[in-house]
């Protein structure tokens, strides 16, 4: 390849991918958007069903563009997106879509990220403690989108070229990554994992009664080594 063909390739991938990439996290940031309205009005109905139950606030809070939480009971789910546009490994069964083999730009998508925290950790500065990942969702320019997860998560909402993402599938996707947080409950840590304790560390627990904790949800992604529990 001369400089000449070097420099046109460049030039062609400046004007086409990177412009398409840009296109795709307007979009993504757009919909993010509608993910904190969707959630901020789960809220206010789901507050107006429990108002009388003590202990099971539901709370919303935005951390900026790009992050919220939604708290209710004793979890917290913290949707991030992320400010980068995502391709896919050619082992990735978008791959035998013809939605994307049609157009391979396509395939490029904004990420939405979903963790689950316990609120403990939250409430008393817990900073040790472990959330985990329970689900993915992808949005691509035209707005059609899948989710990677487990349960509802993974199985309800995979069209992916078939649909567009709207304020009723955000609705749904939300509940239903509480509901999955619901079915999980806080495990203890390992006898080993605690057999020893300095006397610094009992202080430091003593004052926020700071063990590190955090729910095995039972969720494996293919580079996560460790076993579901």
């Amino acid at each position: 390849m001369d400089s000449k063909e070097q420099y046109s390739r460049i030039v062609s991938s400046l004007k086409e991918k990177s412009t398409y990439k840009l296109a795709v996290l307007e979009e993504a940031r757009k919909q993010f958007d509608v993910f904190k309205e969707v959630a901020q009005k789960l809220r206010t109905d789901l507050c107006s069903e429990t108002d009388c139950v003590e202990g099971v606030d539901v709370t919303y809070k935005s951390q900026g563009q790009f992050q919220f939480e939604l708290t209710f009971g004793d979890d917290v789910l913290v949707f991030l997106l992320h400010n980068d546009a995502f391709d896919f490994e050619k082992s990735h069964s978008i791959w035998k879509r013809s939605y994307v083999t049609d157009d391979r730009m396509r395939a490029y998508c904004g990420m939405i990220s979903v963790f689950n925290f316990l609120k403990t950790s939250f409430d008393m500065d817990r900073n040790e403690d472990v959330g985990y990942l329970i689900g993915r969702i992808f949005i691509n320019r035209e707005a059609s989108y899948f989710v990677e997860g487990k349960k509802q998560l993974g199985f309800l909402y995979n069209d992916f070229g078939k649909e567009v993402i709207k304020p009723e599938a955000i609705r749904s996707i939300i509940m239903s990554a509480m509901q999955y947080c619901q079915e999980f409950d806080l495990l203890t840590p390992p006898f080993s994992a605690m057999s020893e304790l300095q006397v610094g560390r009992m202080i430091d627990i003593s004052s926020k009664m700071n063990m590190k904790t955090g729910k095995r949800l039972g969720f494996k992604f293919s580079w996560d080594s460790d076993s579901p529990e």
